[in-house]
């Protein structure tokens, strides 16, 4: 076969040649739900299993040699075939969706910010070089017939539908899952779910209730590792303002034996759970601390970087706290505005004046 011949057939999904540069297809539409008044475990996944139903079937294809596909155009798009080589099988261009086309781009060695403003035909001609310069395969992820991502051969798949499966039965195996809720979810290129039990709240303070459970995250596209992170969740925001510890956070990667991820996570879920019932033990304890010298804890905020304003906002809000936190016990103690007033005087002479440091409680974490 001539040059000229295999260079015609690297147009292959191309029937027009557009003058105006070829675009990807959109992603899956990305969507971020806090649900207001949080819902059950099933109900979540539901959503995030009919979101991805909405973006198309899925399936996948080995690309065993990227040398002997080409990149060109259907119905004005980006899109990619399988040279028509004698004894294949024709498959009908397959359009690039955005991620596939920057993982395409970045795996042949071509800037994808480049690629994107040429014309057409050079559009072709570079994406079309750039494949054939290196034996290399991978595997393209689909969704209603269009690529949604091209990852490594390598890649290992666990899809959302497993994972929310394998999650589901371990909360159900350890008798969470009638209780536990999830209070926000993402679905597009990734996927999330931030799983709590409001049954085994706590309270630190007044209107201030701290749960705790987990996030749960993964990408069909290769965007990111499936991801187990033990959260404590600290209602005291109207936007659910959470706290975490990002270094007790479970990666897998989407590579290796299936199965084995799938094992792995199995085993990952119970462990994280019982690292966010660590975390919230260890806020319940630090609620309970009482600092002797709060002004002198305060001043050693400097150490770790606060600036002064910074220091001073801290000295605000702990003062406001211990005059509320007063205000509330002396109330239940004397009954009524009157009493409380008296308490607080009687407390100013127990400590030597209301200023004092120890006229009330710090938590360790404020």
């Amino acid at each position: 076969m001539t040059a000229a011949a295999q260079a015609a057939e690297r147009t292959a999904p191309s029937i027009v040649t557009p003058s105006s540069p070829l675009r990807p297809r959109r992603d899956q539409h990305e969507r971020w739900i806090a649900h207001t008044h949080p819902v059950s475990f099933e109900e979540a996944a539901q959503l995030v299993l009919d979101a991805h139903a909405e973006d198309g079937v899925r399936d996948d294809v080995v690309a065993h040699d990227v040398r002997t596909w080409a990149f060109g155009h259907a119905d004005g798009s980006m899109a990619i075939a399988p040279v028509p080589l004698p004894g294949r099988e024709p498959m009908q261009p397959m359009p690039l969706r955005e991620l596939a086309f920057s993982q395409l781009c970045t795996r042949i060695g071509a800037p994808p910010s480049y690629i994107r403003d040429l014309p057409a035909k050079l559009q072709m001609a570079n994406m079309n070089f750039g494949m054939t310069k290196e034996r290399q395969s991978a595997l393209l992820r689909l969704a209603g017939g269009e690529v949604r991502a091209v990852v490594s051969d390598r890649y290992a798949a666990l899809d959302d539908e497993l994972v929310l499966e394998v999650v589901g039965d371990v909360l159900d195996r350890a008798g969470y899952l009638a209780e536990c809720r999830v209070r926000a979810s993402a679905v597009g290129a990734s996927t999330l779910l931030r799983i709590t039990l409001p049954a085994e709240s706590m309270a630190v303070r007044k209107d201030d209730i701290i749960e705790w459970g987990l996030d749960i995250g993964n990408s069909e596209v290769g965007v990111r590792s499936v991801q187990v992170t033990p959260i404590t969740y600290r209602l005291v925001c109207t936007n659910g303002m959470r706290a975490w510890r990002s270094e007790a956070a479970m990666r897998m990667r989407h590579v290796g034996d299936p199965k084995r991820l799938h094992e792995q996570l199995r085993d990952v879920v119970p462990v994280a759970f019982a690292e966010a019932r660590g975390d919230i033990d260890r806020w319940r304890r630090a609620s309970e601390f009482l600092i002797d010298e709060a002004l002198e804890e305060i001043e050693g905020l400097r150490a770790l970087g606060l600036g002064q304003s910074e220091v001073q906002a801290v000295g605000r809000e702990l003062a406001l706290e211990r005059a509320a936190a007063v205000e509330l016990v002396d109330a239940d103690d004397h009954g009524g505005a009157e009493g409380a007033d008296d308490g607080v005087r009687h407390r100013e002479r127990d400590h030597g004046g209301g200023a004092g440091p120890r006229g009330g409680r710090g938590s360790a974490h404020d």
